[in-house]
């Protein structure tokens, strides 16, 4: 190898050092947002089994009283126990098998 080709060589690794730069930087970013994007999404699904599972059993029990409040008390307490205990036990499933990483 001559010192002509050695030159060449390196006049081509210079030109080729902005785009190794540029596409280093993009990688980054994009890692950097994937990484955002994921804790957002773990902290969201946290956020709304914490919150939006007693909203829900909350609006949902008084949906039932709303809409049934001429019925006798004994299949009134029968109309309430049951669904609620089954949303209860999904609820329960659902947090058994919980996990926040997305």
């Amino acid at each position: 190898m001559t010192d002509q080709e050695l030159d060449i060589l390196l006049r081509e690794s210079a030109k080729r050092q902005p785009e190794i730069a540029q596409i280093n930087a993009t990688v980054m970013r994009t890692v950097r947002r994937d990484l955002r994007l994921k804790t957002l999404r773990k902290w969201a699904k946290l956020l709304g089994i914490c919150f939006g599972l007693p909203v829900a059993v909350v609006v949902y029990i008084y949906a039932l009283f709303v809409f049934m409040p001429d019925m006798p008390e004994q299949l009134q307490t029968v109309c309430l126990a049951i669904p609620v205990a089954t949303v209860l036990a999904l609820a329960a499933q659902r947090l058994h098998y919980f996990s926040p990483e997305v």
